[in-house]
């Protein structure tokens, strides 16, 4: 299965809240996206051995990516658990029927072998940008070719910029340009998908009790980059980023002595909304939410709210603004931002002209 540029690659991690989004995605968009799905680094103290972290991973993973024609999956966040953990998750995702290509990369040995063995669906080549910086990038993409026996045709190639937080959109278009001209015969690969994601790591810089307007770079970049010079490139990429999460992610939060504050992550045409609270250890996330839903639905940020005709996640903000239960954990506003967010992505790429 292949696709173009008038398509979408999120990168999404394994858990609770992104599952349940891309289960709620509306029907019509699934066709035109591609999720990326990373399953997220496992914390000893937390789950002891890797079983049951991959038991956790896949609990309704299966059903969530059904609605969508293929979807890719990387082990490399659990590479530290050895080679045996990426044979264990690409085993499960087969046995469980899932149409998955597996992730690999230049720089990796852990899942190398695993992601060869289950190619019914493709197999995705996932460049990084210390690959690119550390040179000779051509020459070890044709390596990686010939000693494993593959053409072009065969892999999903994706160009990953990582996070971009600290750049503009002029520096990340420029650093898109290079890395795109070190990729060799550009035309031939199944499909070519750039990805980079500006969501910030952390909304420290957001002042409690208030918001905040960021602007996505990456789309920007790709948008007034890439797309309006299609014509001068041998090929358009498609777009590809992390959504409402920093690629970093939260695995490294510890609650005994960090402080989280209630946040809404609102994604806008050309900017995400970042709404605070405070500390939920001062007051409930429960009792949070509704109060910030409530300030983006009917108060004074109302004017950057969508509607809830615009899409699932924002029927539960309206909802969640309306005072509707089990609304008020940091884990039903992420999926609710996830939805939003796709679908946002989705309209913007609907909104260009297409040949």
């Amino acid at each position: 299965m292949t696709f173009g540029p008038n398509h979408y690659v999120p990168v999404l991690k394994v858990k609770r809240g992104e599952k349940a989004a891309l289960l709620a995605l509306a029907a019509p968009l699934c066709s035109r996206i591609t999720p990326l799905l990373e399953i997220v680094e496992r914390k000893a103290d937390k789950t002891p051995t890797i079983e049951k972290h991959i038991d956790t991973a896949f609990k309704d993973l299966a059903n969530s990516v059904r609605p969508f024609g293929r979807c890719f999956l990387d082990a490399r966040e659990i590479a530290a658990d050895g080679p045996t953990a990426a044979v264990q998750v690409f085993q499960r995702a087969a046995a469980a029927g899932m149409v998955f290509a597996p992730v690999t990369g230049l720089s990796r040995t852990a899942d190398v072998a695993a992601a060869l063995a289950h190619q019914r669906h493709g197999l995705v080549l996932r460049l990084t940008r210390d690959e690119f910086e550390r040179g000779g990038l051509t020459a070890a993409i044709s390596q990686f070719l010939t000693t494993h026996s593959l053409s072009p045709e065969q892999l999903d190639l994706i160009v990953d910029l990582g996070a971009v937080d600290q750049m503009v959109s002029v520096g990340i278009m420029a650093l898109t340009t290079v890395f795109l001209a070190a990729i060799p015969n550009p035309g031939r690969w199944k499909t070519l998908t750039v990805s980079a994601c500006a969501f910030p790591m952390s909304m420290g810089d957001v002042e409690r009790h208030s918001h905040s307007l960021v602007e996505r770079e990456e789309w920007i970049a790709w948008r007034d980059g890439l797309y309006i010079h299609r014509n001068q490139l041998p090929r358009l990429p498609t777009f590809s980023d992390c959504g409402i999460q920093h690629p970093k992610g939260v695995e490294d939060f510890n609650p005994r002595i960090m402080r989280a504050s209630a946040t809404v992550r609102y994604t806008l045409p050309d900017e995400w909304l970042l709404i605070k609270g405070e500390s939920t250890k001062n007051t409930l996330p429960s009792d949070q939410f509704p109060i910030l839903a409530t300030r983006l639905v009917y108060g004074h940020l109302r004017n950057h709210f969508m509607g809830s005709a615009h899409c699932q996640g924002c029927v539960l903000i309206k909802n969640a603004a309306d005072h509707a239960p089990n609304l008020g954990s940091p884990e039903a506003w992420r999926k609710l931002g996830t939805i939003h967010h796709m679908t946002m992505v989705m309209d913007g790429l609907s909104g260009l002209l297409w040949p």
